[in-house]
């Protein structure tokens, strides 16, 4: 491009012609006066000979050498903004280079070049993806080298929390978004570190939730994807906090209304509050105070109603607790028991006797019936002579 050949019509370039008798020849970049040769077979000036240099003279006799050299091309960046500048350099490791070429599409200004070496100025890049070629040659071999440069406009996405500063069962609204990319096709995600993973979306992202206490401290990334080329480039947005503040709460879960205690055992008045900031949670009886939580022999003392209450800088929260104590006395127990096997003894005798005395009495009675009845009665004809024995 420029004053350069493309690499399909660049040749080495030509050995110069041989130089006349008597005269300064150049031999691979190398000057060298006339001098007598200590060679055999070869001529001396002044005998209508030309005059060979060292250098010359050993690429006649031994051919160009053989080692190898190397091309490199450095430049300022090789991610530039869209319209951006790139600065790049070209140098090769031989020592006979030849003016070396650069090709590209892009607009270039020439900064400097000479033997061996060269420096380009690329402007206003717009292309996505390009490459730049650069090329020298040593002793007819050629070598060429290429720079990538990717030419783009990644915004900086950009997070936004409605409500950063929420309270419980107040909405908050989370967007990430970002200003248009080139070349187009940026796409967002929204990272949290309570929410699972989503995919990546063009366009902005929104998320919308009810703050819980559960969510106090959830943190929140905008991240912006954009690929250039077969190349993929991402951006973060700086960490968001979502801050969540509630007021003390206790429920039947938390502070049972209603608890049995067994004299003589370690019972603890189970109560807690929830609340952000961690509430201060006091229990009192008959005004006194009886920490919660705390392992403790009972005794028939202890039934009652306590009052606990729960307190931060949003609110109070105050429940009632009934506290029920099952007890045995061992000397009550056992008089009243002899004494109930007793009572029912005697009732069950009672009965029985009853039961026996009235069966008797009506034998009694029918016996008596019957010798009424006998006595009433005739006597008979052969009874009255003949009595029993």
């Amino acid at each position: 491009m420029g004053d350069d050949a493309p690499l399909s019509q660049v040749s080495p370039p030509a050995l110069p012609p041989p130089a006349p008798p008597h005269a300064g020849v150049t031999g691979s970049g190398f000057r060298s006066h006339p001098r007598s040769s200590p060679l055999p077979g070869v001529a001396m000036p002044g005998h209508g000979l030309p005059a060979w240099s060292l250098t010359g003279l050993l690429l006649a006799l031994c051919g160009p050498p053989t080692s190898p050299f190397e091309v490199t091309l450095e430049g300022t960046s090789s991610e530039v903004g869209y319209g951006g500048t790139v600065l790049l350099n070209c140098s090769s490791s031989c020592p006979e280079a030849t003016v070396g070429g650069l090709e590209t599409s892009l607009s270039k200004e020439w900064v400097g070049r000479g033997p061996g070496w060269l420096s380009v100025r690329l402007r206003n890049i717009t292309e996505s993806l390009s490459n730049i070629f650069c090329y020298f040659s040593c002793f007819g071999e050629r070598k060429i080298v290429t720079f990538r440069v990717l030419a783009y406009d990644l915004p900086q996405p950009d997070l936004a929390i409605s409500n950063p500063n929420a309270s419980c069962n107040e909405p908050v609204a989370i967007n990430c978004s970002s200003a248009p990319s080139w070349p187009p096709g940026l796409k967002l995600r929204l990272r949290s570190s309570r929410q699972p993973l989503q995919p990546w979306a063009e366009g902005p992202v929104h998320l919308e939730l009810m703050a819980r206490e559960e969510d106090d401290g959830a943190e929140f990334i905008c991240e912006a994807q954009l690929s250039v080329g077969n190349e993929t480039r991402q951006k973060t947005s700086a960490t968001a906090t979502l801050r969540v503040t509630c007021q003390p709460r206790m429920d039947d879960g938390s502070c049972p209304p209603s608890q049995n205690w067994t004299e003589g055992q370690d019972e603890t008045l189970r109560c807690s509050a929830r609340g952000n900031p961690p509430p201060r949670l006091e229990c009192t009886k008959d005004g006194k105070p009886f920490p919660a939580g705390v392992p403790r022999p009972v005794t028939r003392t202890h039934a009652g109603t306590y009052c606990c209450q729960a307190t931060n800088r949003l609110g109070t929260a105050v429940r009632s607790v009934t506290v029920w104590v099952h007890y045995h006395d061992p000397d009550v127990v056992l008089p009243v028991l002899l004494g109930a096997v007793a009572l029912v003894a005697l009732l069950t005798g009672v009965v029985v006797y009853r039961i026996y005395y009235r069966k008797k009495k009506i034998r009694l009675y029918r016996l008596q019936q019957l010798q009424r009845r006998l006595e009433m009665q005739p006597p008979r004809s052969g009874q009255e002579d003949n009595p029993p024995q």
